[in-house]
């Protein structure tokens, strides 16, 4: 990757900017095509920015890693720009393939011009002394762990985790995958598009993809951004891993069967739901992801279908046994779409997952009481930790005896993984109310 030469507004420029952005809280694929459309650069560059953002958060352990013996000060008392400098630059040093001159030099600039030339120095030296120093890594076949927590770049926490539930090899495999950039994948729109069709029509647009063989109606983009396709545009293709274009269908909904999705936004899987027949009650705590659901009902033409509204799932504005089925994608600490949104490694701390637990259960309790006898109800996170997925859906049965594992659906419960499945870590589970209730709460 060589991104343009420096200059206001240039792809460098940009990319700090988008990496402020994030360090402030934003996610990066909310943030950066936001400064892309206002920055003016060609396509070469937006794609060389692109690389510069994702790679730099993707690879953050791996490049404090490596500059951390090279900075005469703790990174942690570096001002957060010319922190947010040097893992940009070391990240074109050891990652980029771009010329450790180039490197150097319009990192060096794109720091000055971003108001720390008093920094710039600093900024070069440290670069310089990594450009003639590169850093060892730990072998993944003798110290798995302390690959994954350097080279690997994912925290400790993660790592221990992963290591419990997939051995040495399956950690190796997992950290590759979470660090690979991902393709982006396609659903077609159930009664609007298939995926054959859409094959067809990108191919004689000259549009490269093929079919994901994890969902009968995905496909991936070899290349080329998915904001450009007419089919995207109006709504007869949306862009959805191919794990999570799993969890509609998992309802099981008939036509016309009422699903309340009880954490909707932003209104993927109530969009998909409604798309397949269903009537769908979507509850969203935020106004603006809720305005979202509503947005995507629009694009889909399922406005008819989909009715969104603003409230707490664990209350939703429904009486007790009224739905046909209830949908809960909860909140979750997201380890299984890191290949996606590389910062959330970084944000996440082992001692949140208690309260996303805490959160879920509750959810999924709502859900049981909202769903009549017969029905379903499908929880679905994208993260694998033990306690988010089987400890949640363990405690709620224990909690609630009228509810059972789907028995039709390979014991109600399916874990995907990155590196199995060419998807994201989404942890699925079916469950059916029994018709007389064996206890309560």
């Amino acid at each position: 990757m060589t991104a343009g030469s420096g200059g206001p507004g240039g792809a460098r420029d940009v990319a700090l900017a988008a990496l402020g952005r994030v360090d402030d809280g934003a996610y990066a694929n909310l943030a950066l095509p936001a400064l892309l459309a206002r920055s003016g650069l060609g396509v070469a560059d937006r794609a060389a920015v692109t690389d510069l953002v994702y790679g730099s958060l993707r690879l953050r352990g791996a490049l404090d890693h490596a500059l951390r013996p090279l900075s005469r000060q703790p990174l942690e008392q570096l001002e957060p720009l010319v922190l947010r400098g040097l893992r940009l630059g070391a990240y074109e040093l050891l990652f980029g393939g771009t010329a450790a001159h180039a490197a150097v030099a319009e990192t060096v600039a794109a720091v000055t011009r971003a108001g720390r030339r008093g920094q710039a120095g600093y900024v070069n030296a440290v670069l310089r002394r990594l450009a003639t120093t590169p850093p060892t890594w730990p072998d993944p076949a003798a110290d798995p762990a302390g690959w994954a927590t350097t080279r690997g770049s994912h925290p400790a926490w993660i790592v221990d985790e992963a290591l419990a539930r997939l051995g040495p090899d399956g950690l190796v495999a997992l950290v590759e995958a979470d660090n690979a950039r991902p393709r982006v994948t396609l659903r077609a729109t159930p009664g609007r598009a298939t995926r054959d069709g859409l094959l067809a029509e990108l191919a004689a647009a000259g549009v490269r993809a093929s079919a994901h063989p994890l969902g009968a109606d995905c496909l991936v983009l070899e290349r080329g951004d998915p904001a450009g396709l007419a089919a995207v545009r109006d709504g007869r293709a949306v862009v959805q891993d191919a794990a999570s274009a799993l969890v509609a269908p998992a309802v099981g909904a008939a036509p016309g069967d009422l699903v309340v999705d009880l954490a909707a936004g932003p209104g993927g899987k109530a969009g998909h739901l409604a798309a397949l027949g269903a009537r769908v009650l979507a509850v969203e705590r935020h106004p603006g992801r809720a305005r979202m659901v509503r947005e995507t009902a629009r694009r889909l033409g399922v406005a008819g279908k989909l009715h969104a509204v603003v409230g707490d799932g664990r209350c939703p504005p429904l009486r007790a046994g009224g739905a046909d089925a209830a949908l809960v994608d909860a909140p979750c600490s997201n380890l299984g779409s890191l290949r996606r949104r590389p910062e959330a490694r970084w944000r996440h701390r082992p001692e949140e997952v208690a309260g996303l637990v805490a959160l879920q259960l509750d959810l999924l309790l709502a859900a049981a009481d909202a769903v009549r006898p017969g029905g379903t109800v499908v929880y679905s996170v994208c993260t694998w930790t033990r306690a988010e997925t089987n400890g949640v859906v363990d405690e709620l049965l224990r909690r609630r005896p009228d509810l059972a594992a789907d028995p039709s659906a390979s014991g109600g419960r399916r874990q995907l993984w990155p590196h199995r499945d060419d998807a994201d870590g989404v942890y699925l589970a079916r469950l059916v109310k029994t018709a007389q209730p064996r206890g309560s709460r």
